[in-house]
């Protein structure tokens, strides 16, 4: 299953006000100020401690407008006097998603927010950069609301927005054209990586350690950070990583130029942008650019949402992805960091049953995610008949993720990285009990954070401090182990276990299914490095 889901960088300027040195903080009843590279940013206190200070709304590169549209960030520039962040940011461009509320949305929406337990230069807290879900397509810095609550167990957290959709994965010849780096697309990941780029300059302003740095993702978010481990550009910018339900290298990727009729890809890159192209009236020429960044983001939002079909996906490139994850992965040229990584038992429940509903629809899927694997596959997951499809069809779906994350752990082992592998299982028993342990689920205990509806017991007390506790931990010393929790062990590849995260916390050895889907990901990448056609993978 496919998980769908530059500028050279230049010195801020720095400027000082009087009394303003970079990094002092001035003090307030109620707001303070802090001094990072490009001016003076006013906070606002959160929670019950004195000195929780968070900074919402922080420019953290150039308004992606105009001419700088469908072009790598700009690093932001100098403002003069004090800039109030004492608000989110606009989201950035994009649709409508049922499964959260829409906040608007704004082209200009290059923002980040900090929260911090202690301001002091001193401190060298460790840091946890969090990247929001949402298919790359919709999502926003703020609707994960984990910075309150994690900054109060001794981090620094950071949200960030970054370009969805066609803003931020819009690949098109006329773009790889202009580009110094005969590239196009990916200006998503990019502004990741200016993001990043932000804290290490800055971070120590809040009480932060730049060399102590997690990036932390759920679902696209841990996609594209699995990319960033698989590019060149965020080298050295992070020293670990989490990644919930969501992974690069257990797939084959859109590639900017060549079609791959595996893993559910259909087009190339360029080939997704030429038809959206087509579809805003805008035609092949010197000034086809020009006209295109002309056309208001809410044109082309329009545009798209009436041929869904076309996939806005990060994408090999050549540049910042420079070659399929999955083969360097294998080859152990990743950046190496130790990771905690894992997926929720039921992951695809909440996806809907959108998908084959035949016997006969359900093998040609199988055809085009693995090619001549399929069987095996099916073999896995059989449907004698078109009542088990639906069911198969999610539990396939719900087993990839766990794959993704499983493979991830055993590459970075590979790597001499620790890997902390979990299977997250906690099934509410309110109204949603019927979907599992869901996608996003894990979220609510991360943020102690829960619908209104929610059916609280000492059982989902306990789960959420593990699980904070965990993360925290992680972020502190690359180890997710403190005392008073349950003892999580390393992923080694000889035990092959990974700790169940539920109603009860334990370990537990691999599925044969995960087993399974390991064997013809392994088969995939001996065809190719056999030179055949490309195969998909799980």
């Amino acid at each position: 299953m496919n998980q769908h889901l530059f500028w050279p960088i230049a010195w801020l300027l720095i400027l000082v006000l009087p009394g303003h040195e970079p990094g002092t903080v001035a003090k307030g009843s109620q707001r303070e100020t802090v001094s990072v590279k490009a001016g003076v940013l006013e906070g606002i206190r959160f929670g019950s401690s004195p000195d929780g200070l968070a900074f919402l709304g922080v420019p953290y590169a150039a308004p992606p407008v105009g001419d700088l549209r469908w072009r790598p960030p700009k690093p932001i520039s100098a403002w003069m006097g004090t800039r109030k962040a004492t608000e989110f940011g606009a989201a950035c461009p994009q649709l409508p998603a049922k499964w959260f509320p829409n906040v608007g949305w704004n082209e200009d929406c290059l923002y980040l927010n900090v929260w911090t337990p202690q301001i002091s230069l001193s401190a060298k807290l460790p840091v946890i950069v969090y990247f929001h879900g949402g298919s790359n397509t919709a999502g926003y810095s703020q609707m994960t609301p984990l910075g309150p609550t994690l900054a109060r167990l001794g981090v620094i957290v950071v949200s960030a927005n970054y370009r969805l959709g066609p803003m931020g994965f819009l690949s098109h010849p006329a773009l790889t054209a202009e580009s110094e780096h005969h590239s196009s697309g990916n200006y998503g990941l990019l502004d990741q990586v200016e993001a990043l780029k932000w804290v290490r300059e800055n971070i120590q302003a809040f009480g932060g350690d730049a060399a102590s740095v997690t990036v932390m993702g759920q679902s696209a978010g841990a996609v594209d950070i699995c990319l960033l481990m698989a590019s060149p550009l965020a080298a050295g910018l992070f020293q670990l990583a989490i990644m919930e339900s969501g992974d690069c290298q257990s797939v084959w990727n859109e590639d900017i130029r060549r079609s791959i009729p595996y893993s559910g890809i259909s087009e190339s890159g360029e080939q997704a942008g030429e038809r959206l192209t087509r579809d805003l009236g805008v035609e092949d020429g010197p000034d086809a650019l020009h006209k295109l960044r002309a056309i208001p983001a809410s044109e082309i939002q329009e545009a798209w949402s009436k041929d869904r079909q076309i996939h806005f996906d990060a994408i090999v490139d050549g540049w910042v992805v420079p070659e399929q994850p999955a083969k360097i992965f294998a080859e152990g040229r990743e950046n190496k960091v130790p990771v905690l990584v894992g997926s929720n038992a039921d992951e695809a429940t909440v996806f809907g049953h959108g998908g084959p509903k035949t016997v006969e629809e359900y093998r040609k899927y199988l055809r085009e995610d693995t090619g001549s694997h399929a069987d095996l596959e099916f073999k896995a997951y059989p449907a004698a008949s078109d009542a088990d499809v639906p069911a198969q069809y999610l539990r396939l779906q719900s087993d990839s993720f766990a794959y993704g994350a499983y493979s991830m752990a055993q590459a970075m082992t590979r790597a001499g990285q620790s890997a902390y592998l979990y299977y997250f299982t906690y099934a509410e028993t309110g109204r949603r009990a019927a979907l599992g342990a869901y996608h996003g689920e894990e979220l609510n205990f991360l943020c102690d954070s829960f619908p209104s509806d929610w059916e609280h017991g000492r059982d989902d007390e306990r789960l959420g401090q593990a699980i904070r506790t965990y993360w925290t931990q992680f972020a502190k010393t690359g180890s997710p182990n403190a005392k008073g929790a349950p003892e999580w062990p390393a992923y080694d590849a000889r035990a092959d276990q990974y700790l169940e995260l539920g109603r009860e916390i334990r370990i537990h050895p691999t599925t044969e299914r995960v087993r399974v889907l390991g064997n013809i990901e392994r088969l995939v990448l001996a065809e190719t490095e056999n030179g055949r056609t490309p195969s998909g993978s799980r």
